[in-house]
């Protein structure tokens, strides 16, 4: 055999499928010709958030009248959302037609057992199991890959085994996506280039103490020598690399001496910005090693202010859409159809960037501006998926809108006088960005009825929500008041401060834990890894914590934070470790407080939330019950998630499989 060179070696390894994305991309064919026989037009508009009281309210203030319309023809009900109402777990309820019991997502934070280690529950990053080390690259053999979580089948599975047309739009929890004939763009659940859910970047020249330490983003201080910056944007890990450090590209800036001016580079890309001007889309190209395909991602840069302190926003790097790192589109090509229409879209799964506004590195007003790019760019989208179903034979088209849940934490605070952080300043300001939003979803409602005829029988219209929304008035610290009474022990000389994570928890004398918004935890024996608490003893444990939390009061208000409590393995009939063994439903007002979700432990039981973030839905379903609209009339009483994918397998005439929990909304 002729020996061959070291360069030789490599570039025949990277040429049989290696690259610097430890995961392939996953392309399936969508040019089908369809079923001729099915002429039925059906849109779902999922909209996160949208919540009935508030929507009644509105319609009763006549500024939506396309909602009254469709209320009017056909049905309006409220709608029964997941156990407990999280988003990753009711639209994983609506995909599969059945709750956790088939899915298997409980909340959007999961833990190993064994290790204690937090991970996102919807998807998991599997690296290659076999490499090769040369110098200081570590070469992969084989292609690792992304795996989602969700288990079951999904409904649009069901239409491409008939031959029917479907197009799913940022589904929440469909990440990655790998559809055989559906066209899917993934939603919430979809990472950043830098494998997490967002993380932007900041550049200023104030002091650091102007911006503490951040989650979500990164500070990066910067000096100004001779009207010119220096810094760097951080790029994805170079997973070749055997230390796995990120790829930094070189970026710069040069301030104008006298006018209210900036010009940014980085690679090719120049821009020149004023103070307040956002850029549009830019694409990167992330280099690893030569003859690997380069990593691509888009971002968008804002000029915060120039003077007195240099200050600019970098969006978290998303996944170019056509030219995928990770697959967000199904087949791969469809990303690239997608953008030589309408321009280069945001795939983060959730799009807005509500740390940057909690830490105040984006103003109100400046992630409002982000927030409208966002919804303008999906009605830019939806109207496409429109056009293209109307012009068709038949089909499905699922579409998503995100703005009403996200921009309703962040905004609640301006329209409940009750809220901690309600201030008079915000009469006139941002009392109405709520009211503005629904009154932009019924414009889209509108968009709706000028390319479909409301009236046709073959056309079905269904708009739905998740769950509805409420107040976040008061945190609870569920591990502090666990430790307080006994169910956790620190270690010796441990200290509360340093227990994040589960740092200097004395695991053989703590009985219990909680982890996620939602989910309290035994420390079980022979599940966890130090459990202690025996199979016998668990019934009795389970029912003491939740007659204790029934019972406990607010010593503030006198209310009782948790509304309602169910023990996972009675909800759902799994045995497997993922289930909580407790899901806590909190009261209106209250949830589970941010350090909680991993593992604090901060001093105080209760605290008041001075987040920007100041409404939410992961509480007790009963109180946050979700919309459900139809231009059919409803017959079936108390609708849930499931009925609505019940219902589309029936308008599709498919046969509704036996572990589907949902019945049809009407008679077909």
């Amino acid at each position: 055999m002729k020996p061959i060179s070291r360069r030789e070696f490599i570039s025949k390894i990277l040429n049989n499928g290696v690259g610097l994305s430890l995961w392939p991309l996953v392309s399936a064919c969508s040019d089908v010709a369809g079923n001729r026989s099915f002429h039925k037009k059906i849109v779902i508009l999922g909209i996160d958030g949208l919540d009935p009281s508030l929507l009644e309210h509105y319609i009763h203030e006549g500024v939506m009248p396309n909602f009254q319309r469709l209320m009017s023809y056909g049905s309006f009900s409220k709608m029964r959302s997941s156990i407990p109402p999280q988003s990753p777990v009711a639209w994983s309820d609506f995909t599969v037609g059945a709750s956790a019991a088939v899915h298997g997502i409980y909340d959007f934070i999961h833990r190993d057992p064994k290790t204690m280690i937090p991970y996102f529950s919807t998807s998991q990053v599997l690296e290659s199991k076999h490499s090769i080390k040369i110098g200081d690259w570590k070469i992969p053999l084989s292609g690792g890959k992304v795996k989602l979580l969700r288990e079951g089948k999904a409904f649009w599975e069901y239409l491409e085994e008939a031959e029917i047309p479907a197009t799913i739009y940022k589904m929440p929890g469909n990440f990655p996506v790998a559809s055989k004939r559906a066209k899917c763009v993934s939603g919430m659940g979809t990472p950043d280039i830098l494998g997490s859910y967002g993380t932007f970047s900041f550049y200023t020249t104030a002091s650091a103490l102007k911006y503490k330490e951040v989650t979500g983003g990164k500070i990066f201080p910067v000096t100004v020598r001779g009207n010119k910056i220096v810094s760097e944007l951080i790029g994805p890990v170079n997973s070749l690399k055997k230390e796995q450090s990120n790829i930094k590209l070189p970026l710069f800036v040069w301030i104008d001496p006298q006018n209210d001016v900036a010009k940014i580079q980085v690679q090719n890309c120049e821009l020149i910005l004023t103070p307040g001007e956002w850029s549009d889309w830019i694409r990167f190209s992330f280099d690893n090693l030569p003859y690997v395909k380069s990593t691509k991602g888009i971002c968008k840069i804002f000029l915060k202010q120039i003077r007195p302190e240099f200050e600019m926003y970098v969006s978290p790097i998303n996944i170019d859409p056509s030219e995928q790192a990770l697959p967000v589109t199904s087949p791969a090509n469809y990303g690239k159809e997608i953008v030589q229409k309408i321009g280069l879209f945001g795939t983060k799964g959730l799009p807005a960037d509500t740390k940057a506004l909690s830490y105040g590195v984006l103003s109100d007003e400046e992630y409002l501006q982000l927030s409208r790019q966002i919804l303008d760019e999906d009605k830019k989208a939806l109207q496409l998926e429109m056009e293209r179903l109307e012009s068709g034979s038949g089909g499905l088209l699922f579409f998503y809108f995100s703005n009403i849940d996200q921009d309703s934490h962040m905004f609640w605070r301006a329209i409940d006088k009750k809220h901690p952080q309600y201030s008079s300043a915000m009469i006139g300001r941002h009392a109405d960005v709520i009211r503005d939003l629904y009154i932009e979803m019924d414009r889209v409602l509108g968009d709706v009825y000028r390319t479909f005829d409301l009236r046709d029988d073959r056309f079905r219209l269904i708009v739905m929500s998740d769950h509805g929304f409420g107040p976040f008035y008061r945190g609870f610290n569920l591990n502090t008041w666990l430790l307080r009474n006994g169910y956790i022990s620190l270690s010796h000389g441990g200290s509360e401060d340093d227990a994040t994570f589960f740092q200097n928890v004395d695991w053989s004398k703590s009985k219990a834990y909680g982890l996620g918004i939602n989910a309290l935890y035994l420390n079980i024996r022979g599940r966890e890894r130090n459990g202690v608490v025996s199979e016998g003893d668990t019934p009795r444990l389970l029912m003491k914590l939740r007659k204790e939390l029934l019972d406990l009061k607010d010593p503030l208000t006198g209310v009782n934070p948790v509304s309602r409590v169910w023990f996972g393995k009675e909800l759902f009939h799994r045995g497997d470790d993922k289930v909580p063994d407790m899901i806590i439903g909190w009261n209106r007002g209250y949830r589970s407080s941010w350090e909680t979700i991993l593992g604090g432990f901060p001093p105080d039981v209760f605290v008041d939330n001075d987040d920007k973030w100041s409404g939410d839905h992961c509480i007790d379903p009963m109180l946050v019950p979700a919309v459900l609209l139809s231009n059919k009339k409803i017959t079936l009483q108390d609708p849930s998630l499931p009925d609505v994918t019940a219902t589309i397998l029936a308008e599709c005439n498919i046969p509704i499989p036996v572990y589907m929990t949902g019945k049809p909304l009407y008679s077909i």
